[in-house]
């Protein structure tokens, strides 16, 4: 495949933290877009097709530094 599928921590919401990732200049499809539904909040969808080695290792680097910060604000939540 093309594509790899991340799942987050349960309290996560993909959907809600995109416009904050591409704040970050990453981005990402969001998993919920893939259950009929509603739930899969906490997923999404990267593609790795496109990107050279080292493109793909800073969005990973954007994208981590952007998680954890939504894992700090859920855990004050």
């Amino acid at each position: 495949g093309l594509f790899l599928w991340l799942r987050m921590p349960e309290n996560l919401d993909g959907d809600a933290m995109l416009p904050r990732a591409l704040e970050n200049n990453v981005a990402y499809v969001i998993g919920s877009a893939f259950y009929c539904d509603g739930s899969g909040k906490n997923t999404m969808r990267l593609n790795f097709s496109y990107p050279t080695h080292e493109q793909i290792d800073e969005g990973i680097r954007r994208l981590a530094d952007v998680i954890k910060k939504e894992m700090i604000v859920a855990s004050h939540a």
